[in-house]
């Protein structure tokens, strides 16, 4: 009898210390990287997702966002891309912004076709800018300047400097790039006070601009053009230029089993649809352009083809 007492005793101690990781996806709280500093416009928009990601779980688990800056977004990327392919570590990221390096020849640790790209949250395409009271309204007038277009961008890294380039190359236009501006904001400001003639920003960072009246475009890329006096890409006769957009996507580490995957996915595009969150976007400015797991890595391998075409502005 003793013995039998022992035996269950042993058992239940091994039934009540059992690993929680054999319960179903997610039983645990899951961290989101967000490879850029607190307060930009990325870490909003995973911070508040987070919050509607959690009601669409099958568990009663947390959303943890955590700032991961550094290297222009490469340090994140890192860190998921080695992380384990447990559901447990995601990552919001900037594309092409983490790709660019890679097409570039940068020594990075991570590969961008290998991550597993669970859904598209937002794409955002550029206006090319002038001051309001500006002569040049169209590509035509840009192109006709007799001079070469002088342009304001942060730096040679970043993604509108790349957009600048690129579209300026295929369209043949003389251009000349100023750098140095710390922000999207400043070149902005740079157009308005005559610094530079134009400039490739947002469209939703250009929105307050446009509604006081300080600029207008003089053609979109990356999204369609609504107004017959705007040109597109499609417009312009380059449909291929339509990829020159920023894309905000989640994407988890390599190998990441298919349920799991699955979860996250749903969880994701339920959260984007959300009527809350929904009002949330629309209160503050943002947009979603939900798509699932399958259309967002085929949208990376096409990104990652366009970009890989134009390799040599891109050094």
């Amino acid at each position: 009898m003793k013995k039998l007492v022992l035996a269950a005793a042993f058992l239940f101690t091994l039934v009540g210390c059992s690993d929680s990781s054999n319960d179903p996806f997610p039983n645990r709280d899951i961290e989101i990287i967000i490879p850029y500093n607190a307060g930009g416009g990325f870490d909003a928009y995973a911070r508040s997702l987070a919050q509607y990601m959690q009601k669409y779980l099958p568990n009663d688990v947390n959303i943890l966002p955590m700032n991961m800056p550094g290297a222009g977004g490469r340090r994140g990327a890192s860190h998921v891309y080695r992380a384990d392919p447990d559901g447990y570590t995601i990552g919001i990221f900037n594309m092409p912004g983490i790709l660019l390096p890679q097409i570039q020849g940068v020594k990075i640790n991570y590969d961008v076709n290998l991550l597993t790209w669970l859904s598209t949250l937002s794409v955002d395409g550029y206006g090319i800018i002038v001051d309001d009271e500006s002569p040049l309204n169209s590509i035509e007038d840009i192109k006709n300047m007799g001079r070469p277009i002088v342009y304001g961008a942060t730096g040679p890294s970043s993604t509108s400097y790349i957009a600048t380039t690129i579209v300026s190359e295929s369209l043949e236009i003389p251009y000349e790039v100023i750098t140095g501006y710390k922000g999207s904001g400043e070149y902005i400001l740079g157009v308005i006070r005559g610094d530079v003639d134009a400039a490739f920003a947002n469209y939703s960072t250009i929105q307050p601009y446009l509604e006081s009246g300080d600029i207008k475009v003089t053609a979109m890329i990356g999204i369609d053009s609504n107004d017959p006096n705007i040109k597109d890409a499609n417009d312009l006769g380059i449909p291929e230029l339509s990829n020159l957009k920023v894309v905000r996507m989640m994407a988890g580490p390599p190998g990441m089993p298919e349920d799991i995957k699955a979860t996250l996915e749903q969880a994701m595009l339920n959260a984007l649809n959300d009527a809350d969150f929904k009002a949330w976007l629309e209160s503050t400015g943002n947009d979603s352009f939900p798509v699932n797991s399958a259309g967002t890595t085929a949208s990376v391998k096409e990104m990652t083809l366009f970009y890989d075409k134009f390799k040599e502005f891109l050094d």
